[in-house]
């Protein structure tokens, strides 16, 4: 999965969290996240841990890092690790609309898609870049953000992809906020893939909790995962 861009929405606690290119962090302010899951892959148990990380380095230009791993006890072949590091910029920004880039490298296994020879796993070192646009603000007196952007990657061996992701985030209460998103991705080697998402949590003052589901809606295998989150922030 990608890198999380925690949105504070009109000095307000964040309205759960966004995979999305526009927004960026305070100069000197940080973001981080503890990710665990477990997965279901084609009938296969596995667990997964996200560790993520950023870093406002000017008001401007923030750099993110991640490693994501995952593994099969059953069926090792299934089992991935990831690095990414990143740099994320604002391009622009108008009444709560704003743009982004962003531009990075990573490398390890990754799942990526189902093909005509059965699942799709990709292999060394790759590069990512996206641009995208959103939203943040109130509505009905509540923080609410929206966004939509679109990436490739590039990988070794020629496993290159495009994708979609659109998404929102809303706090219901004071304490209460629900995050949605969904990706589309498409590749020659790696077919299609849609994937969905969904998380409620809740604000614990220093740090926010949320319980998700995540589950692959399109392509030709089956895959979904029950997932719990913490985040921090400066």
């Amino acid at each position: 999965m990608r890198g999380i861009a925690s949105i504070i929405l009109a000095g307000a606690s964040a309205a759960g969290t966004a995979d999305a290119a526009p927004w960026v962090r305070e100069d000197g302010g940080w973001y981080a996240r503890v990710l665990g899951a477990h997965d279901t892959l084609n009938g296969a148990d596995g667990w997964r841990l996200d560790l993520y990380g950023e870093y406002g380095v000017t008001d401007k230009i923030t750099v993110t890092l991640k490693n994501e791993a995952v593994t099969y006890p059953d069926f090792r072949a299934f089992d991935r690790d990831t690095w990414r590091l990143t740099a994320r910029r604002t391009l622009g920004s108008y009444k709560g609309w704003t743009a982004g880039a962003e531009f990075g490298a990573f490398h390890g296994s990754t799942l990526s898609g189902s093909g005509a020879q059965g699942l799709v796993f990709c292999e060394g070192t790759g590069f990512e870049g996206r641009v995208g646009a959103g939203w943040s603000g109130n509505y009905r007196g509540r923080p609410l953000y929206a966004f939509v952007d679109a990436a490739h990657l590039a990988q070794d061996g020629g496993c290159n992809r495009n994708r979609i992701e659109a998404g929102y985030g809303q706090d219901l209460s004071r304490h209460i906020f629900i995050g949605q998103q969904v990706w589309f991705e498409e590749g020659e080697i790696s077919g299609r893939s849609v994937k969905t998402e969904t998380q409620l949590g809740v604000h614990f003052g220093p740090a926010d909790v949320s319980l998700g589901y995540r589950e692959e809606i399109g392509g030709a295998f089956n895959e979904n995962a029950v997932l719990i989150a913490v985040v921090m922030r400066r």
